[in-house]
């Protein structure tokens, strides 16, 4: 009897008929973005300018219900969609119970790493992002598909880079800016820092060819495309050793002149306590979320700093809401909270958000 597998023919590319309805050595090594998707995702993205924040706190202890790096990873990963979807600004890490020494993985660098990962745009990582064990599954991270990582295809004004080795001038410095040529800033920077360009005409990484001159860039600051284009930019990650210090050291001057409290413990019911009219015009918006177990209430009562216990959180806060109270299941995941949450608050935060 013949051997059925060694009597087929070989699948090549050589061979036309063997090879499938795949074959085609005509088709492209790599796939654009097609026209009508870039003018798609442009009214997607474009929005209004603004200059009100929304930062979202959460605590360490979220991985913990994860028992393997690769599940950990997949968590942060959800989490920081979630992020960009909602378009918020800062999000703030905070330790709301004491690390054992036993632990392998530091779960406030863990996140911090994650997320520092994926907001960085696919073309800077190599540049910008140390390797670490934390990121040993980031092929399993979905992209962010964000407006500063734009596609081969996608004009853009502004775009994130990196400054490069001085090139000996003292006026000005080359910028990778994820085209086929550089940018040209009119100051001097160190190399390997981070910023922020403007570009003095809008073009796509598919028009430049290597060996063309710099493009003229000036560096602004990461708010502008927000404030001046509506374009949202990413997160910033900030880092809390208490949740005391998630207000007290807030990058604002004025701090967050309106906090939301989520807990499914002694809040209000989020769907009936009339919450687009109690939550007042706003800058700077803070909502921040308790622990898989203890909720908000065991951050501050762990937190030594504060001069109240778990039973009065509400106090700490504008308004403290209970995302749970209706809901068919005992416990709500925090990644679940946060779609629930902010799928509520995001109309209303596009209303009261001071422009």
């Amino acid at each position: 009897m013949v051997d059925f597998y060694r009597s087929r023919k070989k699948r090549n590319f050589e061979n036309k008929e063997a090879s499938g309805p795949d074959y085609g050595k005509e088709r492209p090594a790599k796939r654009y973005m097609p026209t009508q998707d870039v003018k798609k995702s442009k009214q997607i993205l474009s929005c209004q300018p603004r200059k009100y924040t929304t930062s979202l706190a959460i605590p360490s202890s979220i991985i913990d219900s994860a028992p393997t790096i690769e599940m950990k990873t997949i968590l942060a990963g959800q989490i920081a969609r979630a992020l960009v979807i909602f378009a918020v600004d800062e999000i703030v890490v905070y330790e709301d119970k004491v690390q054992t020494t036993q632990s392998k993985i530091n779960p406030n660098l863990f996140l911090a790493r994650v997320f520092q990962y994926m907001e960085t745009p696919q073309y800077l990582r190599k540049q910008l992002v140390p390797i670490s064990p934390d990121l040993k599954f980031a092929g399993l991270l979905p992209p962010l598909d964000v407006p500063h990582h734009p596609g081969m295809e996608e004009i853009t004004n502004y775009r994130e880079g990196v400054t490069l080795d001085k090139t000996g001038e003292t006026d000005s410095t080359l910028v990778d800016i994820g085209l086929f040529r550089r940018a040209r800033i009119d100051r001097a920077v160190q190399p390997g820092v981070r910023v922020t360009v403007e570009l003095s005409e809008p073009i796509s990484a598919a028009d430049t060819r290597k060996g063309q001159k710099p493009i003229a860039a000036k560096v602004v600051s990461p708010k502008v495309p927000r404030e001046k284009n509506g374009l949202y930019w990413g997160y910033n990650i900030r880092l809390a050793s208490s949740f005391s210090r998630v207000m007290t050291e807030c990058p604002y001057e004025d701090g967050y002149d309106y906090s939301i409290g989520v807990s499914d413990r002694d809040g209000e019911d989020m769907y009936q306590c009339d919450i687009e009219n109690k939550i007042k015009p706003f800058e700077h918006l803070l909502v921040a979320f308790g622990g898989p177990v203890g909720g908000l209430q065991e951050a501050i009562e762990a937190d030594q700093d504060l001069k109240v216990g778990g039973e009065d959180a509400a106090e700490l806060f504008d308004l403290f809401i209970d995302p749970n109270a209706k809901s068919g299941t005992r416990t709500v995941r925090l990644e679940e909270s946060m779609m629930m949450v902010m799928s509520v608050l995001k109309p209303i935060i596009m209303n009261k958000g001071k422009q």
